[in-house]
């Protein structure tokens, strides 16, 4: 849970500060709250750069980025919540600096109360949007990069589930229409997490286990594809259906190596795509590394 939302200016100026809880408790007495900003702005002015990071101050944690003069941060309950914060505190920090860049004022280093009361309704809906995100499919938001946007979020989220309900029959052709609607910064991070959702959800449905071997792995493969297994480390798809008649520069199935991934559900593996049809190569193999 975030607990509240602050924007600092370098010089230690709260331009906005709103809380995220109804438990009182959990806010800030005036003095406390000024020794935290005070500490949180000391430390950003160390880093220099434009960056999205988390600091710990006594037993409260702050997720915090920083661009220009302006820190956006938020207050955290626990280091579980840090997935979901830096989301929040990415989208929120972009949509603050486009505000602040727009009111003459500010920039003339003017503050007037309840100048940005406006910008409360922007918090909650972001926050209240990423909080139904992590709550529907935590694992999207881990790993996943914060300058991707909140509406691909969602998307990526729903999307996950009609795979999970419509799977086997509709996985090729819903994935095949979703992957090139997504921008290209984003794709193939985002269809190997995708993968990874689906791949680990069929799995627990399918066996009753969050980690698998790998030939049942492959039984749950098999019904989206012609496959083969190579001694347990190496997996062949003859012919792929995710990237039959497309061409691209770099291998193209993200979404089979986060399947597979996904559904052995063992941290201590990876999947990597070493050759893909699309980029001219006669199969799309996937070889399966383990941590040593």
């Amino acid at each position: 849970m975030i607990d509240e939302f602050f924007v600092l200016k370098s010089d230690g100026i709260c331009l906005f500060h709103m809380p995220l809880t109804d438990k009182q408790i959990r806010h800030f007495s005036s003095d406390l709250f000024a020794g935290f900003t005070s500490a949180i702005v000391t430390f950003a002015s160390q880093l220099g750069r434009s960056t999205l990071t988390k600091i710990e101050l006594q037993d409260k944690i702050f997720v915090f980025e920083k661009t220009g003069d302006l820190i956006s941060v938020a207050r955290i309950s626990s280091q579980e919540d840090f997935a979901i914060a830096k989301h929040v505190v990415s989208l929120l920090h972009k949509e603050f600096i486009e505000d602040y860049s727009k009111n003459p004022n500010l920039t003339q280093g003017i503050i007037k109360r309840d100048v940005y009361k406006d910008f409360e309704e922007t918090v909650r809906e972001i926050t209240q949007k990423c909080e139904q995100i992590a709550h529907k499919t935590p694992e999207l938001l881990r790993d996943m990069p914060v300058n991707i946007r909140l509406d691909n979020l969602e998307e990526i989220s729903n999307f996950s589930e009609q795979l999970v309900d419509q799977f086997p029959e509709a996985t090729i052709r819903l994935v095949r229409v979703f992957q090139p609607k997504l921008p290209k910064e984003i794709m193939h991070v985002a269809m190997k997490k995708l993968g990874g959702i689906v791949g680990k959800k069929l799995a627990r449905n399918r066996f009753k286990s969050s980690i698998i071997d790998e030939k049942e792995m492959m039984k749950l493969l098999k019904e989206i594809s012609v496959c083969s297994l190579q001694d347990d480390v190496r997996i062949t798809l003859k012919i792929c259906p995710f990237c039959r008649g497309r061409k691209a520069e770099e291998p193209y199935c993200d979404f089979v190596s986060g399947f597979i991934e996904g559904a052995l559900g063992n941290p201590a593996i990876t999947v990597k795509e070493i050759s893909c049809h699309a980029i001219g190569d006669k199969y799309c193999q996937f070889d399966i590394i383990k941590e040593k």
